[in-house]
């Protein structure tokens, strides 16, 4: 029988914020509350069940530049750190706001702005309030630019025509059922996920990247409106990892529609359907507002059209010093 005194005494406690962006979970914890060195393995214990759960860890600390507030970002399909994640910056805005956290990071209200700093520098995020409701637009053009950085290809991925886009497999699903008819991306069937899961593993034996790759987006446009689509983030389909709602998904999804000059600028407003569950699709709705030069994409915004809070609280973590007698 586990003794609760015991487990309190070598554990942790460690204050949380729980939010989502169209289903993509986040979590934020206070980093002053944990050592530097354990920001990954903190992090990724809160993701996992039977913890609090969730697509990506926010480790919010005080700014080190002229930011309000720092943030390290760490991701459970990768199991580490990334430079950027969209519903992180969707879902900030609100839990500042709304809970303690604005606060305890010396956040003022009204807030209108925040410049958040990441990994890939200072990211900034308009805020407004829409009839009681906190909305937030990022600011994606460093992610943009780290596409670039990256590189962007038209590639084959088992037999489909695809994008490299930065760090993303980028595939229109109606490329996919060219070949793999059978495949039914609504209602995500067996057919559908072996061919998914068969595309990303052909995408790192081509070794296009230098490590496997955890970034998918898979979209289609509908027919009627070139700049009306669906999403849906199958990120690692064998461990369960499918957003239904992904920022930088869908800021790669529209970098390679201009990519290809499906979209030609200067300026483009975009909406996909995304969010209610493991299918391409939904009732919400993410906009991407982009600026667009001879097929280079120059600055983009998004937001989302359903951010909640969901829980607050406090979590335990095991304190690996205690192991050490420390």
């Amino acid at each position: 029988m586990c003794n609760g005194d015991q487990f309190l005494k070598h554990s942790i406690e460690l204050d949380y914020v729980k939010g989502h962006m169209g289903g993509n979970e986040i979590v934020f914890l206070d980093g002053s509350q944990i050592s530097p060195k354990r920001y990954v393995d903190v992090g990724l214990s809160a993701l996992e069940s039977p913890s609090v759960h969730g697509d990506q860890t926010g480790v919010l600390l005080k700014p080190k530049g002229s930011g309000d507030i720092r943030v390290k970002i760490v991701d459970r399909t990768t199991k580490g750190f990334i430079t950027m994640c969209g519903g992180l910056s969707q879902v900030l805005p609100k839990a500042l706001v709304e809970t303690y956290l604005g606060k305890r990071f010396g956040i003022r209200k009204p807030v209108k702005k925040i410049d958040l700093e990441t990994d890939l520098g200072i990211v900034r995020i308009s805020v407004k309030n829409v009839k009681g409701e906190t909305v937030a637009f990022t600011d994606m053009t460093k992610f943009v630019n780290e596409c670039y950085r990256r590189g962007l290809s038209q590639i084959q991925v088992s037999g489909v025509d695809a994008f490299k886009i930065g760090k993303f497999l980028v595939v229109d699903a109606g490329e996919i059922l060219r070949s793999h008819p059978a495949a039914d991306f609504v209602r995500m069937n067996q057919a559908a996920k072996e061919v998914l899961i068969d595309m990303q593993k052909d995408f790192d034996k081509q070794n296009l990247m230098p490590e496997a790759n955890a970034d998918y987006s898979l979209f289609d446009m509908y027919p009627e409106d070139s700049m009306h689509g669906r999403v849906l983030f199958p990120h690692s389909i064998p461990i369960g990892s499918i957003e239904p709602s992904c920022g930088t998904g869908t800021i790669a999804v529209a970098v390679a529609l201009a990519y290809s000059r499906r979209i030609t600028g200067p300026s483009a407003s975009i909406r996909f359907d995304s969010g209610d569950g493991p299918f391409l699709g939904g009732t919400e709705t993410t906009k991407v507002e982009m600026l667009v030069e001879n097929g280079t994409v120059k600055h983009a915004e998004f937001t989302h059209s359903l951010v909640e809070i969901t829980s607050l609280g406090k979590i335990w973590v095991h304190n690996l010093s205690a192991n050490r007698g420390e």
